[in-house]
């Protein structure tokens, strides 16, 4: 389940404009803006993302402990691939009810460990509460790769967007209980195919793509008949407005030069999870959708969180 959608999200976007003002960049840590963190340890650049898993908010009340795990590390590492990098280790919290229970806490534990386990992420540490509601979160560090994670604000007019997998539906299909975090994906996108821009989307591609663009200071045409639908979601107005708002997609969203997106387009290790051109990048600050190739109004917001 996802927050009920805010009216063009300004009061969460007001907040991480707060955060962002009240840092201060070093030659060796960048802050809030992107998908992750960028810290200096010694002669290596490591990234740091933390993300969480609301009962009630993320996964439905009363979700059992399995699937809420699962769904905690997999939504962190989709950042962590959106920077191009490798995970490395993981730090997470668990706030619950007394009511839950010990079994149902060590189901969860168990459950954690051996997603961690499977995406070889060293869990390093940790923090137990007791709450009114479940609540989880997961703290991520990766190694970057040779190149520094792109970001969301390096888009240039001309550049084409790509996105992987397929878009829409992922609630009411259940795929965000099990999405896969396109891991090789990004760091093909970020190392092989030097993305100029790369981002996760989770909370669809309408509220995701125009903080990329913002960040880029840049505006872009979307061709909506190019949008990857999710099986079972029919082309046309109704198709493409899931895949614009639904959210929890946990795809990867890239700006790339036209020679590197024909190159990645044509890539085996991208064809696999499907790469997609939806659209390109421009200049000025407007997005414009097109329903091929005509420009059509939509009223399309992806999803915010909400606070009076």
């Amino acid at each position: 389940m996802k927050p009920a959608r805010a009216r063009a999200g300004e009061a969460e976007e007001h907040l991480h404009a707060l955060f962002e003002a009240a840092f201060r960049r070093s030659p060796s840590l960048s802050g809030p803006g992107d998908d992750v963190a960028r810290l200096r340890a010694g002669g290596r650049w490591l990234v740091a993302h933390t993300d969480q898993v609301v009962a009630g908010v993320h996964v439905p009340p009363g979700c059992a402990p399995e699937p809420m795990a699962r769904k905690l590390l997999r939504r962190t590492l989709s950042d962590i691939a959106a920077a191009g990098a490798e995970p490395w280790a993981a730090l997470w919290t668990v706030a619950a009810p007394s009511r839950v229970g010990r079994t149902w806490m060590r189901r969860l534990a168990r459950a954690f460990l051996a997603e961690a386990q499977r995406f070889e992420v060293a869990v390093i540490g940790g923090d137990l509460s007791n709450a009114d509601c479940v609540v989880l979160t997961c703290t991520l560090l990766g190694r970057e790769g040779r190149r520094p994670a792109p970001g969301r604000g390096g888009a240039r007019a001309g550049d084409r967007l790509l996105v992987t997998g397929r878009l829409g539906g992922a609630v009411a299909g259940g795929k965000h209980l099990r999405a896969q975090p396109r891991l090789v994906e990004g760091r093909l996108l970020a190392q092989r195919h030097r993305a100029h821009a790369l981002m996760d989307l989770s909370d669809g591609l309408a509220a995701d793509l125009p903080r990329l663009l913002r960040r880029s200071g840049a505006g872009a045409r979307v061709e909506l008949a190019a949008l990857p639908l999710q099986r079972g979601l029919r082309p046309g107005r109704s198709g493409w407005m899931h895949a614009l708002e639904d959210g929890e997609d946990y795809e990867l969203l890239a700006a790339l030069t036209p020679a590197s997106a024909r190159r990645a387009l044509a890539d085996p290790g991208l064809q696999q999870a499907g790469i997609h051109e939806i659209g390109v990048v421009t200049a000025g600050r407007r997005l414009t959708w097109l329903a091929h190739g005509k420009p059509v109004r939509l009223a399309a917001q992806g999803w915010h969180h909400r606070w009076s």
